[in-house]
């Protein structure tokens, strides 16, 4: 039995295994070392065998990761994204933050994809979410094909949105059961029970010994796997630290020393947004270092600074002159490039909620036409603040836009965009994005970096929303955003599902095209 060895500089007893030289490009390193985290050789003899007992199940874990690649189902993909999703809630929800922030999370996504579209390059997945995937199978044992992480990938981020919208409802102090962890089955394959490593006491003799913001960053990554963005941000998050704090021990830290740290980014010209994304960073490392018994606290929990105002939007909004530019454009077309940019003038909607719904999702409901965006099989990604009855405003039916789906094959089921090519997934998302981005660049010429494809109509919207003076809650309810504002939204029926009383709203907002003659 491998026995438990003294760190030849601070005394600290801990296990160190060879990894197999076949085991190295899962692992990462020719050698495994987990700190037993004593001095003291009885307590260090009892704590190894469940070290041990982790290492063994890493290598099982690896060993598997580096069986025959194979096509993973639907269901075992679903699984891994559940594995994600526990882990990213169980990791946040004690202490969430701001509701605001999650709620710019999801519109981060989204604003992401269409970014994407504005672009010559190959739409999908990047390089950093096929390695998070990849990442996550082999954690789990299981050796996928390129197929497969480019499925658990693009299934990422439906679950990112789900657990965005958890943790959401915990920042609002809404604790009750989670809804979406039920539907994630279980992963199937089988790994060894791993018996916690015993709690350690801090001692005065570990506190003694310095532990730098290196080797904090170190332990916590092996543990936490980020991705290269996050543990490089990390990363410049703690040499501020150390800069402004004079000293490189994070034992030392107190809530005093944040205090001076903040104060000390905001004078060097950092906007509160970049100082409360710094103490996050701090605090969700710290948060791991407490329960690992490496600092005796967090002194960074609940002191970032508020972010009142998320300052300028990311994208601008269309003007006038652009609107009538592409509705103009967009007449001359057919299938999707006809109607999807005049759909996301008029509802505000996200280009992905469009180009994945039905001919059955344009509907009656309490006596006017609507656009059904609410849960269905294939829009299972999809969270409570996302769904909703969007009702068509009077000049999408004055274009002819029923038309086009009366015309369309009978079939309820069938896509609302055939001309949409789908994915291998069945999803036509992507393949919007592309051509649409495509259009509005090479066809219709706006190019300014600043407006997104899609997603510049949605700011268009909430402004035409605003000078209509519309109330946030039918705000909410036409664009499918998550207001803070509105505590009472969760009473009642709500405007969501009453698109009668919305449209009255929404036929507020201007056409920036005069009506078609023919």
């Amino acid at each position: 039995m491998t026995r438990p060895t003294k760190h030849p500089t601070t005394g600290v007893y801990r296990i160190r295994k060879v990894v197999p030289k076949e085991l190295r490009p899962i692992i990462g390193s020719a050698e495994r070392i987990i700190s037993l985290r004593t001095k003291d050789p009885t307590e260090a003899a009892k704590r190894a065998p469940a070290a041990l007992r982790k290492i063994e199940h890493e290598f099982a874990a690896a060993r598997a990761a580096l069986g025959p690649a194979r096509r993973l189902t639907h269901r075992e993909v679903v699984a891994l994204c559940g594995a994600l999703y526990r882990e990213t809630v169980a990791h946040w929800e004690d202490d969430p933050g701001a509701p605001e922030g999650w709620e710019l999370f999801a519109e981060q996504l989204y604003a992401e994809l269409e970014r994407d579209a504005a672009t010559d390059q190959p739409i999908g997945p990047s390089a950093a979410d096929l390695t998070d995937a990849q990442r996550l199978a082999r954690q789990h044992g299981i050796a996928a094909d390129a197929d497969s992480i480019r499925r658990i990938a693009r299934a990422l981020y439906g679950t990112k949105l789900k657990a965005a919208e958890t943790l959401r409802r915990r920042a609002e102090g809404d604790y009750s059961p989670d809804a979406h962890v039920a539907t994630f089955p279980p992963i199937v394959v089988p790994e060894a029970s791993v018996a916690p490593i015993p709690p350690i006491t801090p001692s005065a003799e570990r506190k003694a010994v310095p532990l730098t913001s290196e080797t904090l960053l170190e332990a916590w990554a092996a543990e936490a796997t980020p991705s290269a963005a996050t543990a490089k941000k990390y990363r410049g998050t703690f040499r501020s630290l150390a800069r402004i704090l004079g000293f490189d021990d994070v034992q030392r830290i107190t809530a005093d020393d944040v205090v001076r740290f903040k104060e000390a980014r905001l004078a060097e010209g950092k906007d509160v947004g970049t100082v409360a994304d710094d103490v996050i960073a701090a605090g969700t490392v710290f948060k791991w270092a407490t329960k690992n018994r490496k600092v005796a606290g967090n002194p960074f929990a609940g002191m970032a600074p508020k972010v009142k105002r998320r300052g300028p939007a990311s994208r601008d909004p269309y003007s006038d002159d652009d609107a009538k530019r592409i509705l103009t454009a967009a007449r001359l077309e057919t299938g999707a490039l006809r109607w999807l940019p005049w759909l996301l003038c008029f509802t505000g909607a996200r280009l992905g909620e469009l180009a994945e719904l039905r001919r059955g999702d344009v509907r009656q409901e309490a006596g006017v036409m609507i656009l059904d965006i609410r849960p269905t099989e294939a829009r299972a990604g999809k969270n409570e603040t996302m769904q909703r009855m969007i009702p068509l405003h009077p000049e999408l039916i004055a274009e002819g836009f029923l038309r086009y789906v009366t015309e369309l094959p009978a079939d309820p089921l069938g896509p609302l965009f055939p001309s949409i090519v789908a994915s291998k997934d069945g999803t036509r998302t992507t393949n919007a994005q592309a051509e649409h981005g495509r259009w509005m660049r090479d066809v219709v010429g706006i190019k300014d970096p600043k407006k997104a494809p899609a997603h510049s109509w949605r700011h268009r919207m909430e402004d035409e929303l605003r000078k209509a003076r519309v109330s946030h809650e039918a705000q909410d309810a036409i664009t499918g955003r998550f207001n803070p504002r509105n505590a009472g939204a969760g009473y009642g029926k709500g405007f969501r599902g009453m698109p009668d009383e919305v449209l009255k709203d929404l036929a507020r907002v201007p056409s920036p095209v005069p009506p078609s003659e023919g």
